[in-house]
């Protein structure tokens, strides 16, 4: 059975199975089975014994697969739900899919290790004062809600620092400042978060661009601007030069069957389509 699951059903429509086996059989298969659900792998060379137990087993089976979905989509419903409460800006970038739960957790991870050891240090050094002040110190804060009162304030600080600075980062990345202005206002549109960890994430999709597909950085920005997006995906642009290539064989394809049919019917009348 799977971890932390303590119970099991069997269900009322076995009655029929069970009523037709030998008393003596029907009290080996019960242990069978509660071996079976405790992971002692039971064998048996008892054939009607097997053949009673095998359509139970995979109804076992059957639930088992069940429950161990229901417990990973409650898993993820809580760390997305974490996410959201304190990492507003990592929950926009995993719900735009720029970012992984796993990924959004480590980033959120490293900046409460960061903001810890700034609190620390501060506290440390707060104490050093009053003891040359020869100053009576009584400590007696719940020092871990202090650190999570700080951690808030640091991360909504450091937020207006990131917001102010997301427009140069762009800038000294080479976006064009017109640009930038206009995908900065569709980005505030889709209420995204302008934070350092988005801006690396763009930067790094649109390295992959010029990279990869030969679309350089500010062409892909107007792409991102043309369609509305907040957020940015090489692969977004990728399916936008493939659709304009359909296109294009598409309409090329029109012009091709017109001029067969002029030349057809009108001698070449109308060349012109070509």
């Amino acid at each position: 059975m799977a971890e932390d699951k303590k119970s099991f059903v069997l269900y009322t429509d076995s009655i029929g199975l069970i009523n037709q086996l030998p008393d003596d059989v029907s009290g080996r298969l019960f242990k069978h089975i509660f071996a079976y659900v405790n992971d002692e792998n039971p064998k048996s060379d008892e054939l009607l014994l097997n053949i009673a137990f095998e359509p139970i087993k995979q109804q076992l089976k059957r639930d088992l697969k069940k429950f161990i979905e229901v417990k990973g989509e409650r898993s993820l419903s809580g760390r997305v739900g974490n996410i959201k409460r304190w990492n507003p800006d990592l929950f926009e970038q995993y719900n735009q899919k720029l970012i992984t739960i796993d990924e959004a957790e480590n980033i959120a991870k490293h900046r409460i290790a960061i903001n810890s050891e700034s609190l620390k240090s501060q506290t440390v050094a707060n104490v050093a004062v009053s003891v040359n002040d020869n100053v009576t110190v009584s400590v007696n804060d719940n020092v871990s809600d202090t650190v999570n009162d700080n951690v808030i304030l640091l991360e909504k600080e450091t937020k207006k620092d990131i917001m102010f600075n997301f427009k140069k980062s762009l800038s000294d990345f080479g976006i064009e400042s017109n640009l930038i202005d206009d995908w900065v206002s569709v980005r505030k549109t889709k209420k995204a978060t302008n934070t350092k960890t988005a801006f690396e994430i763009i930067e790094s999709e649109l390295l992959k661009c010029e990279n990869e597909l030969k679309v350089d950085r500010n062409t892909a920005i107007k792409y991102a601007i043309e369609k509305s997006w907040s957020g940015f995906k090489s692969d977004w642009i990728k399916n936008e030069q493939l659709k304009n290539q359909n296109l294009n064989k598409e309409s090329n394809g029109r012009i091709s069957n017109e001029q067969r049919l002029a030349d057809i019917f009108t001698g070449g009348k109308y060349d012109h389509l070509i």
